[in-house]
């Protein structure tokens, strides 16, 4: 059994620099998009000063879930294809996955799930948006999806410097009780907006009173931790808890089978 993670401990590494900032290329992609006048090309200029974004756009834009009658081959034509807000998710959720490295090779693992976890979060609900569950915008479902459980990442990373690891598992369960906490201080440093910063900081944390878009991800979160083979991140009482919420908000009598049949097709192509 592993020593318990302190909140201590918690607010010591969100206080501390070792957070990282957002590197260059997102801060000029930010500026470039917070602009009033920008225009696509500013943002493909910005994507083709960086290797790794660039990759990374020209990637995700030949995904199966994103992907067109005929295969991107240029950043201009990756950049048109995902838009402004899409681009922006993929190169800052890369940069993520760069600056936050696990030190303990026991968690390598788990973090490999914890970013696919979000790639799915994030595909499954820009496919089921819509007024019914009241998430219309399908690129705001999707920057929430993906950046959901930015909070576990840092915990994730820092492991050796809080604790000792007996059992991988149960340091992640350990973690997710705190892992809200440094959701908030992530969001805000790395500019992720307000609808991320709400619910990094809710949808961890089952006990949370109210409603909102943390309430939905967290039932994606368990449909697709289920789907992937991510058990650490399988809680059935969390989905449990969530899907009678969903009833008193929504009046869904089935939240998830409605989110697996409306989702489906996206998961599968995901």
């Amino acid at each position: 059994m592993i020593e318990t993670i302190t909140q201590e401990s918690v607010i010591r590494l969100a206080t501390q620099q070792s957070l990282p900032a957002p590197p260059q290329v997102v801060m000029r992609l930010l500026k470039v998009i917070q602009s009033e006048d920008f225009s696509l090309a500013d943002i493909v200029d910005v994507v083709e000063s960086d290797v790794s974004a660039a990759a990374t756009v020209m990637a995700a834009a030949n995904t199966a879930a994103t992907r067109g009658v005929n295969e991107v081959t240029s950043v201009r034509d990756a950049v048109t294809r995902l838009g402004a807000q899409a681009t922006r998710d993929r190169v800052m959720h890369q940069a993520m996955q760069a600056a936050f490295q696990p030190r303990h090779p026991a968690l390598a693992g788990l973090l490999s799930k914890e970013w696919a976890l979000a790639a799915q979060v994030a595909t499954l609900l820009r496919q089921v948006s819509c007024a019914e569950i009241g998430l219309e915008d399908a690129d705001t479902a999707f920057t929430i999806g993906l950046f959901h459980n930015v909070g576990m990442v840092p915990l994730l990373s820092a492991a050796p410097a809080l604790v000792n690891i007996g059992s991988a598992s149960d340091y992640y369960v350990a973690a997710r009780h705190h892992a809200s906490a440094l959701g908030g201080v992530l969001a805000k440093r790395w500019h992720l907006g307000t609808a991320v910063y709400e619910t990094a900081l809710n949808c961890l944390r089952p006990a949370t009173a109210g409603w909102g878009a943390w309430g939905l991800v967290r039932i994606a979160r368990q449909v697709c931790a289920q789907r992937i083979g991510h058990g650490a991140a399988v809680d059935e009482q969390t989905l449990s808890a969530a899907t009678l919420a969903a009833q008193e908000a929504l009046q869904m009598t089935d939240i998830v089978a409605w989110m697996q049949e409306h989702g489906a097709e996206a998961l599968s192509a995901a």
